[in-house]
This record gives structure tokens, C-alpha cells and sequence, in this order.
């Protein structure tokens, strides 16, 4: 009976014998001799030591290898256990090793060494702990009535464990016996587990079998980052996958799909879907942590895995120092629930400044017990997901912690970046800083934050960066760094990442004669914000058939009807309408029509176009297109590469998009001056227009509001922009301006957002500077539209100088 095998495995088991070697004082006791165990699993090597008083012992580690007769080579050193090796001592004198994800070649025998403060005094226990790495594999015995299975390892697996087998990935037997008799079926396939663990599956020469093999039977990655969980897959000959999935939580009938609300957006499936998958996991947390399981249906049947999937454990790092007692020196290292997949190098700070680079979690040199210093590490590639900075004795020592590591808010809104700050001696100045400039500079003094930052904070309170009218441009690290009598906080050490984005409306196919509007970012926003849909300026409360309060909507191809999307408690900073369209001109009847292929924003990248008419691709590839006007013949057109994010097909004669678009969301100008507030409408034949302020209760036309009597004026046409000038401007003018019009059949909505006017004066605020010395700035309420000039005067005079 000829028998093939797919797949690889892991497992881990424990011990118990007892061994004790030394002689006048010195020893060292080992709880075994020797131990089996499997391939990628994690195993612990325990021991004890005893050495003569008046001894002081300075160094201890595990080793396999040595240099020379005096010299040997700590794992923690060794480049064969990179990232893989942690030594855990406690006051008793015992001592462990820990090596996880174990491959043949750890299979020797490991001895334990101590050294004290005397030359002499050195001490390594001997024979040690023999260590067997093996694989699991299926053997196949046949005779003429039956055939046996026997899960079979190089060496006898310590513990006594048990024997689970599985046909076509359910459970037939479990027992202490490592066999199992079966007669075989043509698409069958055998495999064995112990403690959850799999061998590589058998089944006839030449037959495929339903089967799925896992890339990883264990991941440890750190919150915040992304994960690719992974699996290659089999089935018969004949069947077609109709669906895959992936799922976590116990029995499939009762899993929790991983494309529940919980994951959000976070979650992405790739591979083709035919022989393989990938799971990709973004922005990790805790609550991740879990078995994923991946199963997929056939035209024919749905198969139902019973087996292990991949184990995902998502771990913060802390800094863990021992011993926890008073001691003149102390270990560092740094410490996370699990083992990091993938051999990370590990980056350590002491007092905010970079300090040193290792493969091993642990800080190669013990560092002195000092009530000021504190220490934290990272990952490197991770660095903004570093561990909270500690203390190496006591509670009182210098450190600062950021309240979030990222934050992600709107363009146009204001944010809040804050961190604690505990020290040894109260801070004498403190600042906040961009990481991306050569040399700290304090934001304050930064004239591109002119007027839009400002700190708060105590030493026991938080300390607080405030950020208002936000630029894309203001995307960056932002640190905090402080001095104290005898201290400067290092400026490496990661502070918080903001980036700052706008909204846009995405428009991609979904069932026939529909389509998908998603309101999409350049980041995920912090704290789950809740999106507000606008159809032609109204806002949609609850709308049909989709999530309300979802980034995504389902709406039916139109012409007509245009969409924007805003975020709660951030109105005026909506997205763009969208009206995919095919805009015709000129607008009356004409022999001829002009075809555009019109977008919101002017693509990049000099794009090919696509045509099509009736539905049938044309030959021309620019923007623009000349065509007879048939009535019954519509038009649509693609940018070539995104097909699929064609527009609503029109008619050449008599359709249009109505929409408002505002020159600008916000505008700050001062007291006493004019503003025009302006738009441009994308409809004609309008009947009435008028301008109004949001706060009103009712739309009222602000020519017959008593409060702007003689300082309102309209101007504007269909062809070219509705303004609204202002003039003697005052404070109370600031508010939110609306424009709305009517057609014939159709009434703009009030609740879309428009422009929102600040009014300010100004002001010279005077700060200490240099001994004898003042700073003035000339300040407003709201950063000034246009980037202004600033001119200043002494004593009535004229100088020179900007700010």
C-alpha cells in the first residue's frame, strides 16, 4: 500500500527526575536527566545550585558549547538560539532555561554554569540535561485483513502522553497507545496529534483528500502591529471551493466569523482562494488572542475541520527587573506573555534616550540600583510600541508615559496629545517637540504652529499638547522632554503618532444597478466615531437597508442624486460630494455634444480612459469625447486599470447632477473687515437662492436678518460662484453659512454643512524669555485665512520684524 504525507507539526511536554552532582560545597541539581520532546514546541530545563559561604555569585547561564577549556558560550550568546533562549532565577538559588519554538539541532545535552566573585570560584554541573527533538510521523504497517498506524517519533516522548487520531480531520480514537487500526476509503486521510498537535496527514498514492495544513501552529506579535495568518489547503478531484472562511471560537456551527463588528475594518483575506488563504489582522489587540480556524465549502459538501488551527497570542512588553529585593545590581529584560515570533532585535532606553540594540530580550549588562533612572525597550520596526518606562528601584524615578501611542482626527479639527510625567525632582522646563526636526524644537516657537498650539498640564496631572486647525502637513512623532536639577529626558525615546486626514467618498460595484459608497481615510480614526451620510445636502437619519452610524452605504446608480460623508461632532469637515458622472456640454440643445469624464479631484498620472456607449466599449481614450445627441443612446466612462469604478451611465440630452460644492470649509478673518463666502452649483434653470446661518432654528435669508441689515450683499450667476459678502465684520458674525436653492422639482437640503466663519481681534501676548527679556506675540482667536503678514509698531513707529 503505497501512502504520501503533507504538513508540519509541533508540541511540548514536561518532566520529573531528580539529580544532584557536586562535592565540597559546590553543586549543582538538575529535576532530569534527559527529556523528548517535539519540534517547534517550548521546553523548560530546571536546576538548583549550592556554593561555599563567603562566596558572592556575579554570573550565571546554560550552555552547550565552549571556546576553549575556561570559556564557554552562553545560549543567550549563541547566534543558533537567537531570540529564542530566556534564563528566569529566583532567592532560592534555582535557575531555568526556557527555549520555545525547538528544532532538531537544539537535540544535545545542556549544562548549567556559575561564576562568583573569586577567581576561582567558578562551577558548571556535569553530565546536564540530555534534550531529544523529534517530529511526529505516521508508519503504516499492512498485512492481508488490516491496516495499523503507528504515530512514531525518534525517541520515546516524555510525560506519557496521549494519542489522538483523526480521519478526514474528525476524531476516531484517543488513547494512550500510539496506534490505530483502520481499513482504508479512496479519499481518506489519516493523521495523528498529541495535545493538540498534528503529523503530516497520509492517504493513498495518487488521491487528494480534504485536508488543511496551517503555516503556523503559533504566532506571538505585539499589540498594535498586523499579522498574516496563513494555510494551504486540499480537496478531491472534481470538487469546486464555493466559499471560504475564517473563524475563531470553539465549534464552527457556534464560531464568531472573523468579519464581525469587533475586527471592524482591521481584517483583509488574501491568497487565490483555491489552494490557499491568508488571514491579514491589522492594529492588534488583546482581545485578539485566539485560536483561528479556517474552513471552506465545495459544490458538493462543506467540510468541517475538528483539528487545532493557528494560536494568536497579542502581547504588550514590560520591563521586568529581578530580583525584586534590595541588590546593588539588577537584570533587565524585556518581558512579553508569550515568545515573539520571528527573532526580533530588541532596542532599550535609560531615561529617555537610546541606550542599546540586542537579539536578546534580555539587557546584556546588570545596571545599578538608582532611584532616578528608569528603562524601557522595544522591537525595533515597532519602536512607537515600547514598553512603559520603570523603575529599577523604588517608585520615584524619572519617566514619562504617553496617554496613546497613535491618534488619527480630522483635518480642520483639534486634538489633544497628553502624557504623564513622574520625576525624582520636579521638572524646571518641560516642552513638547516634532521627532522628524535635526534638533528638538519647541513647538511653540515654531512659526508653522503660529497661533494653533498651546500646553497644559501640572507635574502630577497630565501634560497636554493642544494642536487646533489641523494640516495634513501636521502628521508627525510628537515628544514630550523635560530638565530637572540634575536630568534631561532623552529626546529618542517614541512619543505619540498623530496623523491628520481628510474624507473622501469611495465608490466601488455592488449588486446589479448598485453601487458601494464607502467613507474612507488615510488612517482609522481614534475612537470609533460614528459617520453621518448627506444625500444632495440632506442628511440620511436612517438609511435604507445599510448599518446607520456605518462607513459604508448601499445606494441605486443615479445621475442625479450626489452623496458626502461627515463624522459626529465634526460636521463641517465632510468629504467632497461625489458625483461620478459624464458631464455633457453645451447644455442646450446642440448637433453635437461634448462628453467629459468628470471626477471631484484631477487624477494623476495622466490616465488613459475607457468609453463606453451602451454599455460597449468605444475606441477613444481621452477625457473628452464628441458624440451625436440620440436620445436613446447613454454614455459611461473608466479610467483603464479601474474598470470596475465606472460612472452611472447618462443620456447625452437632458440629465445633470445637483450639488454645492464651498471654496472653503473654513475661513478666520478679523474685526471690522469684509469676507465673501463662495460656491458653485451644479444644476441650472434654479428659481431661488439665498444664504443663511446654520444655528437658526429655521432657514432664515440672511438679507432680511435685522443683525446684518446693510452689510450682506449676494452676487453670483448659474455659470459662475454664489458669494456672499459681509462687511464690518463682528464677532458675533462667526458662525456656520449655508447656501440652499430651488429648481423647479427640487429644494437643496439645509442640513448640509457649508462654511464656518471665526471672527477675532487681535492681541499682544507677552511671555518671559531670556533674562531682561520679553516675547511678544501677536495672537488670535483662530489661525488668520492666507497665511497674513504681520507688521509691528514701537511707540506708534513702524518696525521691521514677523512672527
Amino acid at each position: 500500500m503505497a501512502l504520501r504525507t503533507a504538513g508540519s507539526v509541533l508540541v511540548v511536554f514536561l518532566w520529573s527526575v531528580t539529580v544532584v552532582l557536586g562535592q565540597d560545597g559546590w553543586s549543582v541539581t538538575y529535576t532530569t536527566q534527559s527529556i523528548c520532546t517535539l519540534r517547534g514546541s517550548t521546553v523548560d530545563l530546571f536546576c538548583s545550585y549550592t556554593y561555599p559561604r563567603g562566596y558572592t555569585v556575579t554570573t550565571t547561564f546554560w550552555f552547550t558549547k565552549k571556546y576553549d577549556v575556561e570559556n564557554y558560550v552562553s545560549l543567550l550568546d549563541d547566534p543558533d538560539y537567537k531570540g529564542r533562549v530566556t534564563y528566569r532565577s529566583n532567592k532560592k538559588n534555582g535557575h531555568t532555561l526556557k527555549i520555545t519554538d525547538l528544532r532538531e539541532s537544539d537535540s544535545a545535552t545542556y549544562m548549567f554554569r556559575f561564576i562568583t566573585d573569586q577567581t576561582r570560584g567558578k562551577y558548571f554541573g556535569s553530565p546536564g540535561v540530555t534534550l531529544s527533538v523529534t517530529d511526529l510521523q505516521v508508519k503504516v504497517t499492512t498485512t492481508w485483513w488490516s491496516t495499523t498506524l503507528t504515530c512514531s517519533t525518534t525517541c520515546t516522548l516524555t510525560g506519557n502522553p496521549t494519542y489522538t487520531w483523526y480521519r478526514n480531520s474528525k476524531i476516531v480514537q484517543e488513547d494512550s497507545s500510539p496506534s490505530y487500526t483502520v481499513q482504508f476509503k479512496t479519499e481518506d486521510s489519516f493523521y495523528c496529534a498529541v495535545k493538540g498537535i498534528n503529523s503530516p496527514a497520509v492517504s493513498f498514492e495518487g488521491h487528494s483528500y480534504f485536508h488543511v495544513t496551517y503555516t503556523q501552529q503559533r504566532i506571538c506579535t505585539l499589540k498594535g502591529t498586523s499579522v498574516d495568518i496563513s494555510c494551504s489547503y486540499t480537496y478531491p478531484s472534481g470538487h469546486t471551493v464555493s466559499e471560504t472562511n475564517w473563524y475563531t471560537n470553539g465549534k464552527l456551527e457556534e464560531a464568531s466569523q472573523i468579519l464581525s463588528p469587533g475586527y471592524g475594518r482591521r481584517v483583509e483575506y488574501l491568497g487565490n482562494m483555491q489552494s490557499d488563504s491568508i488571514l491579514r489582522i491589522t492594529d492588534l489587540r488583546e482581545e485578539d488572542s485566539a485560536e483561528y480556524k479556517f474552513r471552506f465549502r465545495t459544490d458538493q459538501t462543506t467540510w468541517e475541520p475538528t483539528f487545532p488551527g493557528t494560536t494568536l497570542t497579542v502581547t504588550g512588553s514590560q520591563v521586568e527587573v529581578t530580583p525584586k529585593w534590595s541588590s546593588e545590581y539588577k537584570t533587565l529584560s524585556c518581558s512579553t506573555t508569550c515568545t515573539l515570533t520571528d527573532n526580533p532585535i530588541y532596542i532599550w532606553y535609560k531615561n529617555g534616550q537610546h541606550l542599546d540594540e540586542s537579539t536578546s530580550p534580555q539587557y546584556k549588562d546588570p545596571v545599578s540600583s538608582n532611584y532616578e533612572d528608569s528603562y524601557s525597550c522595544t522591537v525595533k520596526g515597532h519602536e512607537d510600541l515600547h514598553s512603559p518606562a520603570v523603575c529599577v528601584q523604588g517608585q520615584s524615578c524619572n519617566r514619562v508615559t504617553y496617554t496613546k501611542r497613535r491618534i488619527c482626527v480630522l483635518k480642520g479639527s483639534t486634538v489633544d496629545i497628553s502624557c504623564t510625567y513622574v520625576g525624582y525632582y520636579y521638572a524646571t522646563s518641560s516642552f513638547w517637540f516634532r521627532s522628524d526636526k535635526s534638533t528638538p524644537e519647541d513647538l511653540t516657537t515654531d512659526p508653522g504652529y503660529a497661533g494653533r498650539v498651546e500646553y497644559t498640564g501640572t507635574y502630577r496631572g497630565p501634560f497636554t499638547l493642544r494642536i487646533t486647525d489641523l494640516r495634513e502637513e501636521d502628521s508627525a512623532e510628537y515628544r514630550f522632554t523635560f530638565k530637572a536639577n540634575n536630568i534631561e529626558w532623552g529626546h529618542s525615546f517614541p512619543g505619540t503618532t498623530l496623523s491628520v486626514t481628510g474624507l473622501q467618498v469611495k465608490v466601488t460595484p455592488a449588486a446589479e444597478g448598485q453601487k458601494t459608497l464607502t467613507c474612507i481615510t488615510t488612517c482609522t480614526l481614534t475612537d470609533n466615531p460614528t459617520y453621518i451620510w448627506y444625500k444632495n445636502g440632506q442628511q440620511l437619519d436612517e438609511p435604507t437597508s445599510q448599518q446607520h452610524s456605518s462607513n459604508m452605504l448601499v445606494v441605486w446608480d443615479s445621475t442625479v442624486d450626489i452623496y458626502s460623508c461627515a463624522v459626529e461632532g465634526h460636521e463641517a469637515l465632510h468629504s467632497p460630494v461625489v458625483c461620478f458622472q459624464v458631464e455633457v456640454t453645451p447644455k442646450h440643445y446642440s448637433k453635437y455634444k461634448t462628453l467629459t469624464c468628470s471626477t471631484t479631484c484631477i487624477l494623476t498620472g495622466n490616465p488613459t480612459y475607457t468609453w463606453y456607449k451602451n454599455g460597449q466599449i468605444e475606441t477613444v481614450k481621452t477625457s473628452t469625447y464628441s458624440v451625436y445627441p440620440d436620445a436613446v443612446d447613454s454614455y459611461s466612462c473608466a479610467v483603464k486599470g479601474h474598470e470596475d469604478l465606472h460612472s452611472p451611465a447618462v443620456c447625452v440630452q437632458g440629465q445633470s447632477c445637483n450639488r454645492v460644492n464651498y471654496n472653503k470649509m473654513r475661513t478666520c478673518v478679523l474685526k471690522g473687515s469684509t469676507v465673501d463666502i463662495s460656491c458653485t452649483v451644479g444644476y441650472y434653470y434654479i428659481t431661488s437662492t439665498f444664504w443663511f446661518r446654520s444655528d437658526k432654528s429655521t432657514p432664515e435669508d440672511l438679507t432680511r436678518d435685522p443683525g446684518y441689515a446693510g452689510r450682506v450683499k449676494y452676487t453670483g450667476t448659474y455659470e459662475g460662484p454664489f458669494t456672499l459678502r459681509i462687511t464690518d465684520l463682528r464677532e458675533e458674525d462667526s458662525a456656520e453659512y449655508r447656501f440652499t436653492f430651488k429648481t423647479d422639482n427640487f429644494d437643496w437640503g439645509h442640513s448640509f454643512p457649508g462654511t464656518t466663519l471665526s471672527v477675532t481681534g487681535l492681541q499682544v501676548k507677552v511671555t518671559p524669555a531670556a533674562e531682561g527679556q520679553k516675547t511678544l506675540t501677536c495672537i488670535t482667536t483662530c489661525t488668520l485665512t492666507d497665511n497674513p503678514t504681520y507688521i509691528w509698531y514701537k511707540n506708534g513707529q513702524n518696525v521691521q520684524g514677523r512672527l
